[in-house]
């Protein structure tokens, strides 16, 4: 899809405002919109135009990307008399980067394809730092020549996409990537308070971490942010905590019990219930009993 096409962007949170920006930049034709609409204001002054609703957003355009927080709000932008299938063209394709569980892809996917439209799934790997300077990892589903259709799209956004099979597979993947991202959180916190209790410098324990065999890129980003207690959203506490309930229905659903991300995801819940939904995911770190009190800090 040749730069300077329309393309609907809806949902500008915290992910989707930067990505939005990208394809502006990039000089597509971007129709926004947003449940709040002040978030598009730095668009319209780059070019873009704003809807009032998805249907509006959608009308005219061949792309249709969706950036919203959970499976309701999906359902919510694509549904109804003001949904983005309301007003999409027959032979266009919703991308969706959302986050969602496998069988909500699935239901999405049939929704889309009884309205002519196209549906590929591509729910993105990365947070904001990586949004704004377009390196996410984008895990794709769907039909060939639409994944091919949209391609161009989506590598202005991310810098790699891997295919990975039916509709219904890139959720799957993205949640036990994720995961490991909140057991990779929990256990380093875990590891903080331990150390701390024992009395050792937290100075050395960090070393010691970053400069062993368990170093590594998320490590070396998102530790700082527990050692330091730094916890500007990159990833939400909120949003981590949704997309663990996510891996444990799908698991679920297919007769797996995980009784470790059931305890991690508790965790996260006991977060969420201290008023700490809105940081980084870190922040489950003020939740260890015994860990030093609660000490948040924004930048």
């Amino acid at each position: 899809m040749d730069t300077g096409a329309p393309v609907a962007f809806l949902g500008l949170g915290a992910m989707g405002k930067p990505m939005a920006h990208r394809l502006v930049d990039a000089g597509y034709l971007v129709t926004a919109w947003n449940r709040t609409p002040g978030r598009a204001d730095a668009l319209i002054k780059r070019g873009a135009r704003v809807a009032d609703n998805p249907r509006d957003a959608s009308a005219g355009s061949r792309v249709i990307v969706v950036m919203v927080s959970d499976p309701a709000a999906v359902s919510a932008v694509l549904g109804g008399s003001r949904g983005a299938l309301a007003g999409a063209r027959e032979g266009s394709t919703i991308v969706n980067a959302s986050t969602v569980g496998p069988a909500d892809s699935v239901r999405f996917a049939e929704q889309c394809g009884k309205a002519g439209v196209r549906y590929v799934e591509s729910p993105v790997m990365g947070s904001i730092g990586q949004a704004t300077s377009g390196t996410l990892v984008a895990i794709v589903s769907g039909d060939a020549a639409a994944v091919a259709d949209v391609s161009g799209i989506v590598l202005v956004m991310a810098k790699q996409i891997i295919r990975a099979g039916a509709i219904g597979q890139a959720s799957a993947l993205k949640l036990v990537m994720n995961l490991l991202v909140g057991g990779t959180i929990e256990l380093l916190a875990e590891s903080i308070a331990a150390a701390h209790k024992s009395g050792l410098p937290l100075d050395l324990f960090r070393e010691t971490l970053l400069s062993s065999v368990l170093a590594s890129p998320f490590m070396g980003y998102k530790s700082p942010l527990l050692f330091e207690r730094r916890y500007d959203a990159q990833f939400s506490t909120r949003l981590m905590l949704k997309d663990l309930d996510l891996v444990l229905t799908s698991a679920a659903e297919h007769g797996l019990a995980l009784p470790a991300t059931a305890v991690i995801r508790e965790q996260f819940a006991r977060a969420v219930e201290a008023g700490l939904g809105d940081d980084d995911a870190a922040a489950v770190r003020e939740v260890m009993d015994g860990d030093g009190g609660r000490q948040r800090t924004r930048r």
